[in-house]
C-alpha cells in the first residue's frame, strides 16, 4: 500500500509541475514582444463647416466604425478603405474606427476643402500588422472667410442652397414637403371653388389677384404653423419616451435622434415673418377677401 501511495503522490507532483510549466508558457506567449497588439491613438481635428474629414487606408482594413454626435446634421460615407464625415453647421463629433490586417498598411487623416478642391494631410500611421483603434474628436466651426471676396455665380448660389438644405434633418424636409403639397392642393381647390361660387351667386365680389396673394400667404403660414407643431410634438415625444424608459424601467434606448433646434427656430422665425406679411396685406393694402358671416 505504501508503494502505491508513493507512486500516486509522485504522479500528482509530476502533474503539478506540468501544469505550472504550461502556465509559464502561456504567460510568456502573452507578454512576448512578437504578440500582436492593438494601438489606440487619439486625434483632435478642427475643421471648418462644409469641409470633409477623410480617413483613408491603402488596404481594405476598416472593420467597424462608430460615430457619436448630431447625425441628422452630418453626411457620412464609408467603405473598407475610406471614411468621410462632413457637416454644414457647428457640430462636435467623436469617430472611432477599428482597423485590422495581417499585412502592413498605412492609414491617413485628411482634411478636404471643397471650395478649393484641395486636400491637407493631418497625420498618418504605419502599422506593420495587427489592429489599430483610432479615435478622432472632430470639431466643425464656421469658416471666418466664408462669403468674402469673389463674384457671386450660379454655382455658388446653388452650393449655398444645397448647404442650407443639408442643415435640416431628412425627416423635417419630408414632413414639410408632404404638408406643402397637401395644403397647396387643398388651398388651390378651395380658392377655385370660392371664386366660382361668388361669380354664380353674385353676393360677394370674385377673388381678384390681390385676394389670391393674401390667401396664398395665409396657406404658407398654415403650412409652417402646422409643421412647427408636429415637429415639436415629435421631438418632445421622443425625449419623453427615452426619459421614461431610462428612469422608470432602467432601459437605455438608442433611438435615432429627432431633436433639431435649428429647424424649430428657423421655422418659428420664418412663420413670424409670413404672419406679419399677411397682417400687413390686410391692414395696409386691404387684400383680405370679404367673407360671409
Amino acid at each position: 500500500m505504501s508503494g502505491q501511495g508513493q507512486h500516486v503522490v509522485g504522479g500528482l507532483k509530476r502533474t503539478s509541475w506540468i501544469l505550472v510549466a504550461i502556465a509559464f508558457l502561456l504567460l510568456a506567449a502573452t507578454i512576448s514582444p512578437g504578440h500582436s497588439t492593438t494601438n489606440s491613438p487619439q486625434e483632435n481635428v478642427s475643421l471648418y463647416t462644409a469641409q470633409k474629414l477623410v480617413v483613408q487606408s491603402n488596404q481594405p482594413t476598416i472593420q467597424s466604425i462608430f460615430v457619436r454626435g448630431n447625425l441628422t446634421a452630418a453626411t457620412i460615407s464609408n467603405t473598407t478603405k475610406s471614411f468621410t464625415l462632413t457637416t454644414n453647421s457647428t457640430q462636435q463629433y467623436t469617430a472611432n474606427l477599428l482597423f485590422s490586417s495581417t499585412s502592413p498598411y498605412t492609414t491617413s487623416i485628411i482634411i478636404h476643402d471643397p471650395s478649393s478642391n484641395s486636400n491637407s494631410q493631418y497625420t498618418s500611421y504605419y502599422v506593420s500588422g495587427g489592429g489599430l483603434n483610432l479615435t478622432i474628436f472632430a470639431s466643425f466651426q464656421p469658416n471666418p472667410n466664408a462669403g468674402s471676396g469673389g463674384p457671386v455665380t450660379w454655382s455658388s448660389v446653388d452650393g449655398w442652397f444645397f448647404a442650407f438644405g443639408n442643415a435640416f434633418p431628412v425627416w423635417v424636409k419630408i414632413l414639410y414637403a408632404i404638408l406643402g403639397v397637401q395644403f397647396a392642393f387643398v388651398g388651390y381647390r378651395w380658392m377655385k371653388f370660392e371664386d366660382e361660387r361668388r361669380r354664380l351667386e353674385g353676393h360677394l365680389p370674385p377673388l381678384d389677384r390681390g385676394n389670391r396673394i393674401y390667401l396664398w400667404v395665409d396657406v404658407v403660414f398654415r403650412i409652417l404653423l402646422t409643421g412647427f407643431v408636429i415637429s415639436l410634438v415629435i421631438m418632445i415625444g421622443e425625449v419623453l419616451v427615452i426619459a421614461v424608459a431610462q428612469y422608470l424601467f432602467f432601459v437605455n434606448l438608442n433611438l435615432f435622434s429627432l431633436v433639431d433646434f435649428f429647424s424649430l427656430f428657423f421655422v418659428a422665425a420664418f412663420a413670424t415673418l409670413v404672419y406679419l406679411t399677411r397682417e400687413g396685406l390686410d391692414k395696409f393694402f386691404d387684400l383680405k377677401p370679404i367673407m360671409e358671416d
